[in-house]
């Protein structure tokens, strides 16, 4: 299967329809539900328009109804705060009136003055040079059709390890499969909070052992240093608690040189079968 993304830098050109108000198309997926991660980096990319030369400091999302991917959704920005050095907006995306999703997006001055800097080392990891590709991706299975998974097909990926018995932690290294611009903060961080969205629903399914129903309830990302997304990024995840049908799964970002890019946490709801 060929890349989706072009397909996925395009919607995330949303189109302006006025100051706060803007609107994104949406790609393929099953039962034409909306993918979480593609829906929550609209919604900062929408943010990030009415914050102008601020960078993505974090975002915070909470996934209402899943929405129909054959249509637009609106996003509506609203401003809590215009401050010296950060500013916060809140973002609605409805269709048809109807909320799917609520968002609460921080971005900070573009080279605010650095006070004391530490963070976590970098997992002693084989390079990603040294793995071999990853077995496809369900989502490039023949199997689902054509353009069915477009949301998915847009990033490579090499997987250092993935172990099943909570907390199921996972290491892949990632990249976007093809070119994008390096000069838009905000645009990187959308792509770094969608892929961070979509893979960090594994290590919850690893530890349940099987797949199965399932939906995203809210998903928060911590920006700490700019992506360098033209080379691998390492992501560690694990899944560390499960309980009342929710899992929380959380995980850290680093680009190759060792920078802690992001921390992420995201949790899961899995309905109970019907009787």
């Amino acid at each position: 299967m060929s890349s989706s993304l072009g397909d996925v830098l395009a919607t995330l050109q949303l189109e302006r329809v006025n100051a706060t108000f803007f609107v994104g198309d949406q790609l393929p997926a099953p039962a034409n539900h909306i993918l979480g991660g593609h829906i929550s980096a609209q919604a900062l990319m929408a943010a990030s328009l009415t914050a102008p030369g601020r960078s993505p400091h974090s975002v915070h999302t909470y996934f209402l109804r899943p929405g129909d991917a054959r249509r637009p959704v609106d996003f509506e920005v609203v401003e809590l705060q215009e401050g010296r050095t950060f500013s916060a907006r809140r973002v609605t995306a409805r269709q048809d009136g109807q909320v799917l999703l609520e968002s609460m997006s921080s971005f900070k001055e573009v080279g605010a003055p650095a006070d004391l800097e530490y963070q976590p080392p970098m997992p002693a990891v084989p390079e990603p040079d040294k793995l071999p590709p990853a077995t496809p991706h369900f989502a490039e299975s023949e199997d689902v059709g054509q353009g069915q998974w477009a949301s998915l097909r847009w990033f490579a990926r090499r997987v250092i390890d993935a172990d099943r018995i909570p907390p199921a932690r996972s290491r892949i290294w990632w990249r976007p499969d093809g070119e994008v611009p390096t000069d838009d903060p905000a645009l990187t961080g959308a792509l770094v909070a969608y892929l961070s969205a979509v893979t960090l629903t594994e290590p919850a399914f690893a530890a349940r052992g099987q797949l199965g129903p399932s939906a995203q309830r809210d998903h928060s990302v911590w920006f700490h240093s700019p992506a360098v997304l033209s080379d691998w990024l390492l992501y560690d995840m694990s899944s560390p608690s499960s309980a009342d049908s929710l899992a929380l799964a959380r995980g850290q970002m680093f680009n190759r040189n060792g920078d802690l890019v992001c921390t992420v946490t995201q949790e899961m709801y899995f309905p109970p079968a019907r009787r």
